[in-house]
């Protein structure tokens, strides 16, 4: 079975918590992200069958001796939902961690990865509420109203799945970073999720698809660890995930020392 990607990257330390990864990011699919770099194009840009992966991060484990995980990424990995679970399937009998990035929009796909992933991320961009804002930030070929049902479907699977839960929303200056914004996440994505992670919106690297959002600068860690206690006050489990730095857990200001 074939799968779509754009680059393959290895020996990378943070996208997999505590683990050595070769990331793999897919392209294709009808989302379309404004943030991201204008490199990351919709349409496939190479295409192999699995044996190749498999026989690329099985070399890299034997070169480096540490590669122990897998990372797919991308705008959405489950447009090719059968064939990343083929490959986790493939990859986790040779006893490496899979890690499935997901921004929800395909809810059955996302169940049967759950069952095989060690850890599924879904991206969660705004408040639901706000259905012109989340628009802007997945593209107009999405109709909001299904991809709103198939992203609650995909929560759902989630709170019953047996892989560590992530939700994630990538916080931007004057877009989604409001404490508003942030407590209407938290506030549904509470009992679906081991760890909701705020994660700092960088302009990087340039070009990006919509050129507006190259002048936006990063939130502060001070600003993203105040919306973290906000959404801590729902949330179980909250981080902060800054580009240059590890995950920082965020305890309730009671809690803190």
């Amino acid at each position: 079975m074939k799968l779509s990607y754009s680059t393959i990257v290895n020996g990378n330390t943070l996208a997999y918590p505590g683990r050595v990864a070769t990331v793999i990011h897919l392209s294709g699919g009808p989302l379309k992200c404004p943030y991201l770099p204008a490199g990351e194009s919709q349409d496939p840009t190479f295409s192999e069958d699995t044996d190749f992966f498999v026989d690329l991060i099985t070399k890299q484990t034997g070169e480096d001796g540490e590669t122990n995980a897998v990372v797919f990424a991308g705008l959405e990995p489950l447009w090719q939902g059968n064939a990343v679970l083929e490959l986790s399937k493939r990859l986790r009998e040779l006893s490496y961690f899979v890690k499935v990035e997901t921004s929800g929009f395909y809810s059955n796909d996302l169940r049967n990865l759950s069952t095989v992933a060690n850890f599924i991320s879904l991206d969660l961009k705004h408040s639901l509420s706000q259905s012109a804002k989340y628009s802007e930030l997945i593209g107009s070929k999405v109709n909001f109203e299904v991809f709103q049902s198939n992203l609650l479907t995909s929560l759902t699977f989630l709170e019953h799945g047996k892989a560590f839960k992530e939700v994630k929303t990538t916080i931007i200056s004057g877009v989604n970073d409001s404490p508003e914004t942030v407590e209407s996440i938290a506030k549904l994505i509470k009992n679906s999720c081991d760890q909701y992670a705020l994660c700092q919106f960088v302009p990087w690297p340039l070009p990006l698809a919509d050129e507006k959002f190259e002048k936006i600068k990063p939130p502060t860690r001070l600003h993203l660890l105040q919306l973290a206690q906000v959404a801590r006050k729902h949330a179980g489990r909250v981080v902060v995930r800054c580009v240059d730095s590890e995950d920082q857990e965020v305890l309730p200001k009671a809690e803190s020392r």
